[in-house]
C-alpha cells in the first residue's frame, strides 16, 4: 500500500510542486515516505513519536487458587476504563467534532458488552492464564473473525475492539495512557505525531494539552475508515495512515512536512517548501471557519436552484456527523451492520431499536433506509447461514449472484422480519424504504407482496406499525435504467447507486485490482445512464437523488446539477464543501456544461471538462501550499 523511495529529479530553478515539496537536484536526493491520504492539507512541524506500539504483556501460568482475583482484576481494569472515558466526554467542548462523542459511545459499549468479561474469564479458567494474556488470547479470536468480513468499514472496526482491550491491559500493567507525551515536557512548536497506531480516546487526550498544536498525524498502519482517520478528518487535521518506516525515519524533534494531497512525507524539507507550507496552513484554517459558517445557510445555487444535501450512514454512531454537517436528513441508512460479522441473526427487536434510533436521531427530518444489501462482498457468517440454509452457501461469482432483494427474496422470513422492524419503527418520525439493486418490476411486486405479508402478521398481533410507508428504488443496474419506464409507476423516489451503477456498466469489479482501471465512473456510458435516469424520473415529477462516491465529489457537482438533480447524498464530511461549491455555481451554466459532457466521447475527454469548468471557479478551490500566500 505504500512505500519508502528516494526521488531523484533534475534541478529546476522556477520549478515548484503545488504542496510545498520543490524540486531539487539529482545529488541532493530527497527523502519521502509515502502513505494513505485520510484528510488533505500541508503540515509543517516537529514530529513527535508516541510510544504507543505493542504493549509489554506479561504472560504467566496461574494456579487454580488464583483465578478468581485475576477475573477480580479483569473487572476491575475494564470499570477503570469506563470511568476513563466518563471523564473524558465530560471535558470535551463545544469545538470537539460530534464524532468524538459517538467514537467514545462506541467505546463504552465494547466495554459494557457482558462477553468482554465472560469470553475473557473463560479462557482464564480454561488457560490458567493471567488477566493481560487472556485479554490477548481473546482479541486473537475477534481478530480471526473480523478478517472474515469482506466490508472495508465494518472489517476495520476491530480496530475500536483493539484499542479497548489493550486499554484494559494498560490498566492492568499500572500504565495511565498509550502515549508518554501526555506526561511531557512543555512543547512550543507545533508538531506531527508519529505513531504506529493512535485511537480516537488517546488523540481526544492529546487534544487537552493546551500547549500542543497538532498540525498532522503519520501512522504507520491503519486504514481510511477507521475511527481514528475519521476523527482526524473531522478536526481537519492532515493525516496520512499505511506510512512504512515511519517511526523508524522520523524522530522526534525532526522537522518533516506531511503533505497529504499528495499522499507523501518530505523528510527534508527545503525553507522555500516550509515557507510555502506554512502559508497553506494558515489558508486553510481561514477556509475551514468559512465552511463552519456555511452550516445554517441554504445549499441553493446564484441563481436560486436548491440542492438538498443528505448524509449517508453505515452505523447508528455516525449520526453526530450528520447532523453537524447540516444534513437535510438521512439518503441512506446501511442496515447491514446488524447482520454481519455474529454467529446469529439479528431480532426484530434489536432491528426496531437500531432503527428507532436514527429516525429519533434525525429530530424529525427525513431518513432513508436502504433494506440489507447482503451478499457479494458482504456474506453472512458461515453461523449465520447455517440458520437459514440446509447446506454450505457457496457461488463461483457472488457479484452476479444472490445479493441485496435477490437474498432477501431467497431467504423470505429473514425479510419478512426486517420489514416487520422497519415498518414498527417508522412510527417514530419520517421515515421512508429504498430497495437495493432493483432489475425489474417483478422486483418491485414481489417486495410489496413481502410487505402486505409483513402487515398481515403485525395487524394480527395486534403490534402498532405504519402503513404505507414511501417506497423507493436504487438504480444501480443497466436493467434498471432501461426499465424505468416500468418501474416508475410502481416506485414513489429513486436513487442513483453510483458506485455500483460503474461496475455493472462496465463489468469491472470495483474490489478487483487487477480491472480497476477499467472501473471509471468518467466514462461516457456512465454519465449518459446518470443522465437518462435523471431526466425521466424528474419528467415523471419523482424525486432522484444521486448517492455514492461520485455524489461527495465536488468537480461533479456542476454536472448533476446541470441535469437537474436537486438532491444529493454522501459522507457528511463531504457536506460542507458540496455546499460551498453548489453556492458558488450557477444552475444556468451548469446545464450548459452537463450538455456538453454529455458529447464527450472517453473518460479521458469527460475528466478535462471537469479540470476546465472547475478551473474557472478558482476563487472556492482549495488553497494549496503554491497558490497560498
Amino acid at each position: 500500500m505504500s512505500s519508502e523511495e528516494e526521488i531523484k529529479v533534475p534541478a529546476s530553478p522556477d520549478e515548484k510542486e503545488k504542496n510545498g515539496t520543490e524540486q531539487v537536484p539529482q545529488k541532493e536526493k530527497e527523502s519521502v515516505l509515502r502513505g494513505l491520504t485520510v484528510c488533505p492539507g500541508v503540515a509543517w512541524g516537529s514530529g513527535i513519536q508516541l510510544m504507543a506500539g505493542d504493549l509489554e504483556i506479561p504472560q504467566f501460568p496461574i494456579d487454580q487458587t488464583d483465578v478468581r482475583g485475576e477475573i477480580q482484576r479483569l473487572r476491575m481494569a475494564a470499570a477503570s476504563a469506563v470511568k476513563q472515558l466518563e471523564r473524558l466526554g465530560a471535558d470535551l467542548d463545544e469545538d470537539t467534532p460530534a464524532e468524538a462523542a459517538a467514537f467514545l459511545d462506541v467505546y463504552r459499549t465494547i466495554l459494557q458488552d457482558p462477553t468482554l468479561i465472560t469470553e475473557t474469564a473463560a479462557l482464564i479458567r480454561e488457560k490458567l492464564v493471567n488477566a493481560e494474556w487472556a485479554l490477548s488470547l481473546r482479541l486473537e479470536q475477534i481478530r480471526r473473525d473480523f478478517e472474515q468480513i469482506n466490508d472495508e468499514y465494518l472489517r476495520n472496526r476491530v480496530e475500536d475492539i483493539t484499542d479497548v482491550f489493550q486499554r484494559i491491559q494498560r490498566i492492568l500493567a499500572g500504565r495511565r495512557s498509550a502515549t508518554s507525551l501526555l506526561e511531557a515536557e512543555e512543547i512550543e512548536d507545533s508538531v506531527i505525531l508519529i505513531a504506529d497506531q493512535l485511537g480516537p480516546a488517546d488523540m481526544l487526550q492529546l487534544r487537552e494539552r493546551d500547549d500542543l498544536d497538532i498540525v498532522g498525524i503519520v501512522m504507520e498502519t491503519g486504514s481510511a475508515t477507521s475511527h481514528s482517520a475519521i476523527l482526524a478528518a473531522s478536526l481537519g487535521i492532515p493525516t496520512l495512515v499505511g506510512v512504512a518506516n515511519a517511526i523508524e525515519r522520523i524522530g522526534t524533534g525532526h522537522e518533516i512536512l506531511v503533505d497529504a494531497d499528495a499522499g507523501i512525507v518530505n523528510l527534508t524539507p527545503s525553507d522555500e517548501a516550509k515557507k510555502n507550507a506554512a502559508r497553506a496552513m494558515r489558508a486553510r484554517r481561514q477556509r475551514n471557519r468559512q465552511l463552519v459558517k456555511l452550516r445554517g445557510e441554504d445549499s441553493v445555487t446564484l441563481d436560486g436552484e436548491a440542492v438538498e444535501l443528505f448524509a449517508n450512514i453505515a452505523l447508528p454512531d455516525d449520526l453526530p456527523e450528520a447532523r453537524k454537517a447540516g444534513a437535510a436528513g438521512v439518503g441512506l441508512f446501511r442496515t447491514e451492520f446488524l447482520f454481519l460479522n455474529r454467529e446469529d441473526l439479528p431480532s426484530e427487536e434489536e432491528q426496531v431499536e437500531a432503527y428507532q434510533k436514527v429516525i429519533r436521531g434525525m429530530r424529525g427530518r427525513m431518513t432513508t433506509i436502504r433494506t440489507a444489501d447482503i451478499g457479494g462482498d458482504k456474506m453472512l457468517s458461515r453461523e449465520s447461514l447455517a440458520l437459514l440454509a440446509d447446506s454450505d452457501f457457496e457461488e463461483a461469482n457472488p457479484a452476479l449472484g444472490l445479493r441485496a432483494l435477490r437474498f432477501c427474496f431467497a431467504f423470505r422470513p429473514l425479510f419478512i422480519t426486517q420489514l416487520r422492524a422497519l415498518m414498527r419503527a417508522a412510527t417514530a418520525g419520517s421515515v421512508r424504504l429504498l430497495l437495493p439493486m432493483v432489475s425489474s418490476s417483478s422486483d418491485v411486486h414481489e417486495v410489496r407482496a413481502c410487505i402486505e405479508e409483513a402487515a398481515a402478521q403485525l395487524e394480527a398481533e395486534g403490534l402498532r406499525y405504519r402503513k404505507n410507508i414511501p417506497l423507493g428504488g436504487m438504480i444501480e443496474l443497466p436493467a434498471a435504467v432501461a426499465g424505468l419506464s416500468d418501474l416508475l409507476p410502481l416506485l414513489d423516489f429513486f436513487s442513483l447507486g453510483t458506485n455500483d451503477l460503474v461496475q455493472y456498466t462496465l463489468a469491472a469489479d470495483r474490489t478487483n485490482a487487477y480491472v480497476s482501471r477499467y472501473c471509471d465512473d468518467c466514462h461516457p456510458a456512465v454519465m449518459r445512464f446518470i443522465a437518462e435516469s435523471i431526466r425521466r424520473v424528474t419528467a415523471a415529477g419523482k424525486e432522484i437523488s444521486v448517492c455514492g462516491e461520485m455524489a461527495g465529489r465536488p468537480e461533479m457537482t456542476p454536472f448533476f446539477i446541470g441535469l437537474g438533480c436537486s438532491a444529493l447524498s454522501m459522507d457528511p464530511a463531504h457536506i460542507p464543501t458540496i455546499k460551498e461549491r453548489i453556492r458558488a455555481l450557477s444552475a444556468e451554466d451548469c446545464e450548459i456544461f452537463a450538455r456538453g459532457v454529455l458529447r464527450r466521447r472517453s473518460a479521458e475527454s469527460v475528466r478535462e471538462a471537469l479540470a476546465d469548468f472547475n478551473d474557472s471557479l478558482k476563487s472556492i478551490a482549495q488553497p494549496s501550499a503554491a497558490s497560498a500566500g
